[in-house]
């Protein structure tokens, strides 16, 4: 009887294999935070000289994993903005460094999945202990629960679901939700995805200072309620776009 069974050697690698991948991966970001604020915040590589470079087919047979660490560290990493370099103050993503860098490649090789307490209780654990030391710092109730996403966006639209169940019991016509143009676009997203149409966003220009007017707001908000709509949710912003 022929052996169905996969063939995980293609997949796998040695230990003395791993281990030397691993440590160039290491000194490569040690490399990288060490000599960072000393570089160019970063570079924009041309299109018609980047795209050709990965515009093609992938190998039937696979690569050994240094070529690729090595093409990584050739054509992709030098032609990137280092958005967690000291002198790059724009955009939302938040700096790096390298205790971060080796946490994130534990929790991806152990690949602990904490969706269930029965998956994964410790890691459970550590995620609800963490969040309700979050809710004791921001002064919240004691019956305050919480979650981690995987960033801005998708806080947006958590915050944004959670609202719309608590304000509306999950209804939402006739409701309307207030912004100021300079809202982040992750809002409006948000609101599409969970079933906003474009008409029940409504987008109040910023002063001088780009702050939302209150009076402006005030105007707008007993405008909807004349006109029998239901003025839901306002979402502010600690900075201009």
């Amino acid at each position: 009887m022929a052996d169905t069974s996969p063939d995980r050697s293609c997949i796998s690698l040695p230990v003395e294999a791993m281990q030397r991948f691993g440590y160039r991966i290491v000194d490569l970001l040690a490399e990288h935070f060490a000599q960072m604020e000393h570089g160019p915040v970063g570079a924009k590589a041309d299109p018609a000289q980047i795209i050709p470079l990965f515009d093609r087919e992938p190998s039937e047979h696979g690569r050994d994993p240094q070529e690729i660490l090595a093409q990584l560290e050739r054509d992709v990493f030098p032609n990137n903005l280092h958005v967690d370099h000291p002198r790059f103050f724009a955009f939302v993503p938040g700096p790096n460094n390298f205790v971060s860098a080796m946490a994130d490649a534990l929790a991806a090789g152990f690949n602990v999945f904490n969706g269930t307490w029965f998956g994964g209780s410790a890691a459970a654990a550590l995620e609800l202990g963490l969040i309700r030391w979050l809710c004791r710092v921001c002064g919240l109730p004691a019956d305050a629960g919480g979650l981690f996403v995987s960033g801005g966006s998708m806080a947006n639209l958590t915050a944004l679901v959670a609202a719309r169940h608590a304000r509306l019991n999950d209804r939402i016509e006739g409701a309307v939700v207030y912004v100021s143009d300079q809202t982040h676009s992750s809002d409006e997203r948000a609101l599409r995805v969970i079933g906003f149409a474009p008409d029940q966003l409504r987008k109040i220009q910023s002063d001088s200072e780009f702050k939302l007017p209150l009076a402006h707001l005030r105007l707008a908000i007993g405008e909807d309620r004349a006109r029998g709509l239901q003025p839901f949710c306002i979402i502010a912003n600690a900075a201009a776009r």
